[in-house]
C-alpha cells in the first residue's frame, strides 16, 4: 500500500484557505492584507487536487479571517473553503459564499458613475454570473468580468499611511 504524504505541513492554530483556484493564492494574500502578517504562513501554488486537478492553498498560524476578507476570497475563488484550526484539528469548515450584491469591495472605473462623484455613495455590484464571474454596477450598469475588476483596499492604504507617519 502506498503511503500518502502531506506536501504542506499542518498548523496548530489558525486558518486554512483551501481549494483556491490555481494561481490566485498570492493575489488573495495581497488583497486581504494577510501578506502583511508576521505569522508563519505556508503557500502552495498549483498543488495537485483530486477534485480540481490543481489548486492553491494557504495555511496561516494564529490568523482568523473577517467577513470582508472572506467576501474578497469568494470573488476571486468561489470554490474556496475556509477551515479554522485548533490543536491541529479542524473545528469549523465553511465554503465561501459569493453575495448576490457586492458592496464597497470593488471600484467602478466608469468616471461618470455617481459612485466616483463627490457624493458619499458606496459602490454596489449585482452578481450576474458566478462562473465565470460577471458583475454589474448598480448605478451606471457597466458590466465587469473578473479580470476587469479593481478592488478597493482602504484598510491597506490607511495602514501604509500610518506606517509612513511613524518613520
Amino acid at each position: 500500500m502506498l503511503e500518502e504524504k502531506l506536501k504542506i505541513d499542518k498548523i496548530s492554530k489558525g486558518t486554512v484557505i483551501d481549494h483556491i483556484d490555481a494561481g490566485y493564492a498570492l493575489t488573495i494574500l495581497n488583497l486581504t492584507g494577510i501578506d502583511e502578517s508576521k505569522n508563519l504562513m505556508t503557500i502552495g501554488v498549483n498543488v495537485s487536487s483530486k477534485k480540481y486537478l490543481t489548486k492553491d492553498i494557504i495555511k496561516i498560524e494564529n490568523v482568523f479571517l473577517n467577513e470582508t476578507q472572506m467576501q474578497q476570497i469568494s470573488i476571486l475563488s468561489p470554490n474556496a473553503t475556509i477551515s479554522l484550526i485548533e490543536n491541529y484539528k479542524v473545528i469549523e469548515k465553511k465554503k465561501v459564499e459569493l453575495p448576490q450584491i457586492i458592496k464597497k469591495l470593488i471600484l467602478c472605473v466608469n468616471q461618470t458613475c455617481i459612485s466616483n462623484s463627490e457624493e458619499p455613495i458606496d459602490t454596489e455590484f449585482l452578481v450576474l454570473e458566478e462562473k465565470p464571474l460577471k458583475i454589474q454596477c448598480i448605478y451606471c450598469e457597466r458590466i465587469y468580468k473578473l479580470e476587469e475588476i479593481v478592488f478597493t483596499s482602504k484598510e491597506k492604504k490607511e495602514k501604509k499611511v500610518i506606517q509612513r507617519l511613524h518613520l
